[in-house]
């Protein structure tokens, strides 16, 4: 295992060093078809490690990991020059622009390579396929569905979740996007116009990837091993109670835990599993109860106000937008969202009384429609994360301490809080202990509520481990792994250019900006799955380094061909303090961006 790891170490910075090397490359080779005397070719910045010199060139590796670079003769505008023709200002614009371009171009060109040999070798990605839609997201208003398998989002092809994501992600401000996908061996169309997401800091449509609904593993001496559960085993009940989904497993072992009465520290539970020769067994489990993750039983509150109801759904025709439901069969409702946490399938709703245009009328579903048919059906309320108003659930401590649905929760204990996230951090922290929650009332009024938090166990805690569904995308023939690999680094281009604009307009949170050290991280970690993934991701790192390259920034590539294209235009170069200026411009942009990124990082890692 350690040698394992040293090698992932050597490898990530082989890897990485590759790349700035083959940057570098590409400019030596550059100078030396056009004449241009090199002095020194470096990797890294700073002091030298270690070099040598041949052929009046010093190749070094230096102590700054940052990067690197290629000396010309007479390169640097307060550099005094011979006028010898070797000398970079002696060249022609045309000559200087190739050296200049040359290193973005080796490091697309290794892109294209490294793509098609890692789709040679072939990629295991995660399936385009829907594992669970958000209520009110823009997947759910389009109508998709669990199980429905993506094929192209505006235009471009869908080979992984991946894809998706990162479609959705660069979608533009109203963008209304194409998306093709198959439901039952059916191909279907819509579009959909993916939502800028205040909490994740970009946009998203409200899917989720799939997980294979029976076990790749079972963990050495868990409960289920003990209890007899096998590699390939799929949950249909627990304690008798049927689960279609996985989800519905995960919510009633954790509902089983928060019924337990206080001070519990394991419970019974049966699960009826399906073995993979489609025979079932009941297998009895005893559960640890956790007070790592302590829970006092909120969610947040979405109100009672429909804003969506979804086509062709047995709501469709009975609810309307803006509708405000105030009781189902007679049953007051506070909040919607604990209503349908509680919705299992096996109530049949007969009336729903709504406020609709300023009248309290009755509404009876022509079809029958159970709870939870009308959970999936409407979305209600637009929390975002963005506060942190809450609503209790049923039989938990927060509802028997009294706190009630629309309270807005200001400070837990001494910490004073102010969204959904911040919320959930300080109840973690207080660990078993009693919590004080200052809440402010829908009439304004403020008081302080004590709830005793509760202990919780998951499915996690069961000792399967489910996967997600995934796929290895290969091209065994020579020249369809160049197409391919040509496809992926054209669309690397793409995304790299898009997530620029996006980061500009605030589409993308610039706490998405990754540094050296997620870099580092990121690769270290992808090496542990294989050569392929590794491959994959040099060629995504070469591309993005090529893209960079090319942004006018003093000091960078693109910057020097702004300052040859304006010397040319002027038939002249600028003045040496000009230059000197827009390259300090240039640093301090570049040192901030690193500052912005490796903060990002650190704060990544520590949070």
């Amino acid at each position: 295992m350690l040698a394992a790891g040293a090698f992932g170490v050597i490898m990530t910075v082989v890897g990485l060093g590759a790349l700035i090397f083959v940057h570098e490359l590409g400019h030596f080779l550059a100078c030396r078809v056009t004449g241009t005397r090199v002095e020194a070719f470096s990797i890294g910045f700073g002091p030298k490690i270690f070099g040598w010199r041949r052929g009046g060139t010093e190749f070094k590796l230096s102590a700054i990991p940052l990067g690197g670079y290629v000396k010309m003769a007479a390169e640097n505008p307060d550099e005094p020059g011979t006028g010898a023709p070797d000398e970079f200002p002696q060249k022609s614009y045309s000559q200087k622009l190739l050296i200049m371009v040359a290193g973005v171009a080796f490091n697309a060109l290794l892109a294209f390579l490294l793509f098609a040999w890692a789709f040679g070798l072939g990629v295991k990605f995660p399936q385009p396929i829907v594992g669970s839609v958000d209520h009110g997201g823009a997947a759910w208003e389009a109508g998709l569905q669990r199980g429905d398998t993506i094929r192209s989002m505006g235009g471009h092809s869908i080979m992984s979740f991946e894809d998706l994501s990162m479609e959705v992600a660069l979608s533009a401000e109203d963008e209304a996007l194409e998306l093709i996908y198959e439901r039952d061996g059916e191909t279907r169309t819509t579009l959909i116009s993916p939502q800028y997401s205040e909490a994740q800091g970009l946009p998203t449509i409200g899917v989720r990837p799939s997980f294979n609904d029976r076990a790749g593993a079972v963990t050495e001496g868990s409960p289920i091993a003990k209890a007899g559960g096998r590699v390939g085993d799929r949950i249909v009940a627990v304690d008798g109670e049927p689960t279609p989904e996985l989800a519905d497993a995960d919510r009633l072992v954790a509902r089983r835990a928060s019924l337990a009465a206080p001070g519990t520290k394991e419970i019974e539970v049966t699960l009826r599993v399906e073995r993979e020769d489609g025979t079932q067994e009941d297998l009895a489990c005893t559960l640890p109860i956790s007070m790592d993750l302590p829970q006092v039983g909120i969610v947040p509150y979405h109100g009672r106000q429909v804003t969506h109801v979804q086509g062709k759904s047995k709501a469709a025709g009975l609810l309307r937008a803006q509708d405000v439901i105030l009781q189902i069969d007679g049953e007051p409702l506070l909040d919607f969202q604990v209503f349908r946490d509680e919705a299992r399938g096996k109530r049949t709703i007969r009336s729903i009384r709504v406020r609709r245009d300023g009248q309290e009328i009755d509404l009876a579903p022509a079809t029958p429609m159970t709870d939870r048919d009308l959970a999936e059906s409407i979305s209600v309320g637009a929390w975002d994360g963005t506060d942190a108003r809450i609503s209790p659930r049923t039989g938990m401590p927060a509802a028997s301490a009294g706190v009630r649905a629309g309270d807005i929760v200001q400070q837990v204990g001494d910490e004073a809080v102010s969204t959904w996230l911040e919320l959930q951090s300080a109840i973690r922290d207080a660990g078993a202990d009693p919590v004080a929650l200052r809440v402010k009332r829908a009439g304004g009024e403020v008081e302080t509520i004590v709830v005793k938090p509760i202990g919780r166990t998951s499915l996690g805690q069961v000792g399967y481990e489910f996967e997600l569904v995934m796929h290895v995308v290969q091209e065994t023939g020579f020249f369809a792994a160049l197409g391919l690999g040509w496809e992926r680094t054209t669309r690397s281009f793409r995304q790299v250019v898009l997530t620029l604009r996006n980061l500009l307009t605030a589409r993308v949170s610039a706490k998405h900006v990754g540094g050296p050290v997620g870099i580092v991280q990121i690769t270290y970690n992808v090496f542990s799955l294989g050569w392929s993934r590794y491959l994959l991701l040099l060629a995504l790192l070469s591309m993005n380094l090529a893209v960079l390259n090319l942004l006018p920034i003093p000091i960078l590539d693109g910057g020097q061909i702004v300052l040859l294209t304006i010397e040319k235009i002027r038939g002249k170069p600028l003045p040496d303090r000009v230059v000197g200026y827009l390259q300090l411009v240039g640093l301090v942009l570049i040192l901030s961006l690193i500052v912005l990124a490796t903060t990002n990082d650190i704060t990544r890692n520590f949070r």
